[in-house]
Parts: structure tokens; sequence; C-alpha cells
């Protein structure tokens, strides 16, 4: 968490936050992010300047371990085989399930509403 004030927009009357030079999206904020070059196509583009329905291709990455068919989480490589995975376990010994709150998982008294 930041101590720094979020700024809001400058129309009059908007509370919404700033995006680019000093507007919100709804009043005009531009962003980076290519449009597609088909005609009238108001996607964005992912790959060859295209979206995916006018033809872009996009497909996750197989893990590089030999023989291994799990997608990619990080470094080329899945779980199985050595990402790192940034899920904080409950601190129960011998339990492997993810903590939820005050450290523990549910089935160690989380209270989780």
């Amino acid at each position: 968490s930041s101590n720094r004030k979020k700024r809001e927009c400058s129309s009059e009357g908007c509370t919404n936050h700033v995006v680019n030079n000093g507007v919100c999206m709804k009043h005009g904020a531009k962003v980076k992010a290519k449009q597609c070059s088909a005609d009238g196509c108001r996607k964005h583009a992912i790959n060859g300047g295209v979206c995916i329905t006018h033809g872009a291709t996009w497909t996750r990455k197989i893990c590089t371990s030999e023989g291994c068919t799990n997608y990619v989480v990080r470094g080329g490589v899945c779980v199985r085989h050595g990402a790192t995975w940034n899920k904080k376990l409950c601190s129960v010994e011998g339990c492997k399930n993810q903590r939820k709150k005050g450290g523990v998982c549910i089935r160690h008294g989380a209270k989780v509403a």
C-alpha cells in the first residue's frame, strides 16, 4: 500500500482516477495498447497487428522438460519442474493447502466470510 494520494479526473464532477493527461478513460485518456488494423475493428491487437478475430494466433508455451506436456508457469518450466509458485502454504506442520487467513487454511480454522 502506498501513501500517495490517487489523483482524480480534472473533468468537472468526475471522481474517477486519472489515467493519462489529467483525465480518466471516460473523458479521453489515451491508452498505448495497439488497435487491430482490420477496418472497423476496435479490439486490441495481439499479434501481427490484428486481434484474434482477424487472424492473430496465440498459444500457451509448453514446459521444456523432456516429455512434459504441462503449461509453462515461469522460466520456461512448469511447477513440477522447478517454477516457483508464490502461493503461501498453511503454517500447520505437514499441511500443503494454501493459507487463507491468520496463516492457516480453511481445514485448520481460517474463517472466510
